[in-house]
């Protein structure tokens, strides 16, 4: 089977491009080849390509800057997705595509299921709930994938910029009263090609439609925090903080353009059930990460 897949140079779409390739002839897209905005370009390619399944992994993810750049977030995350929906829709193959607990307002108490009603509070939250409504609509065949807190040894993210100012500061401060499932792409990469070697079983069962896909068990920023820092020090890495020189702060000391979500939660028993996918706990799957064993 051929996949288009976007965003490859991302931080899931590396991993999956990755995890993929063995298995299938990939396009693995950049900004260059397969720009958002550009929906002529994009309508060419897939063209040309002819995939048999299409994994959307691009998105534009800065959350704060978000804010002041609404039209492109607008346009890279909802019109693009909503032309992958109706190419691929035409064409009569899946889409698979990574969305994020942004979509909900983080005022549940207990863990999000996929039939709790979404409430996005930032312009990146609202893109992305947009892009999932355009999915449904233009698309049946669409397997929507949210998940929350991701983070790798790549680029940058939570993890990365942790081991950073652990490295270059005695101490620094983390929001301690928001909480949630890191993830890590890897092990979103690995679960996608899981439901990709099951993409027949899908067509066969209908078991299309929208799944939360985290890490079991849940957490805060400051004790993920923690959790890194404890583990680099495992590792022997030459760090100036230690896991008890960080200092905890509420949401409301830390400002940011956009709202986050304090209860990033999400439910991931659909998806274990449906898939049969073994979800780590989050710090089992952390220590692999770090120890580059996943």
């Amino acid at each position: 089977m051929k996949i288009l897949l976007t965003g490859v140079n991302g931080q899931v779409g590396f991993y999956l491009n990755q995890k993929l390739s063995p298995f299938y002839e990939v396009f693995g897209m950049t900004r260059e080849n397969f720009d958002l905005t550009n929906i002529d370009q994009m309508g060419d390619v897939i063209d040309k390509f002819r995939p048999g399944l299409i994994i959307n992994s691009a998105a534009y993810t800065y959350v704060d800057k978000a804010e002041k750049e609404p039209d492109l977030v607008f346009k890279t995350n909802v019109l693009a997705t909503k032309f992958l929906a109706e190419k691929s829709a035409k064409l009569n193959i899946p889409l698979i595509q990574l969305s994020t607990d942004y979509v909900f307002d983080g005022l549940k108490k207990d863990a999000y299921t996929e039939i709790d009603k979404a409430n996005p509070k930032s312009v990146y939250g609202k893109s992305k709930y947009d892009a999932e409504t355009a999915i449904r609509e233009c698309n049946p065949k669409h397997i929507i994938l949210r998940t929350s807190w991701v983070y790798s040894l790549r680029g940058k993210n939570f993890l990365t910029t942790v081991l950073d100012m652990a490295k270059n500061n005695e101490s620094f401060n983390i929001v301690f009263d928001q909480v949630g499932s890191p993830t890590s792409a890897i092990f979103i990469a690995n679960t996608i090609l899981e439901i990709t070697k099951k993409i027949e079983q899908v067509e066969k069962n209908n078991l299309y439609g929208l799944y939360n896909l985290t890490c079991s068990g849940s957490t805060s920023w400051f004790d993920f925090a923690k959790t890194i820092i404890f583990y680099a020090e495992e590792k022997g890495l030459n760090l100036k903080s230690t896991s008890e020189s960080i200092k905890p702060i509420k949401t409301s000391e830390f400002t940011t353009l956009a709202s986050r979500p304090k209860n990033s939660r999400l439910n991931n028993q659909k998806l274990v059930k449906t898939f049969e996918i073994n979800c780590p706990e989050w710090q089992n799957e952390l220590k692999l990460i770090m120890s580059d064993k996943a």
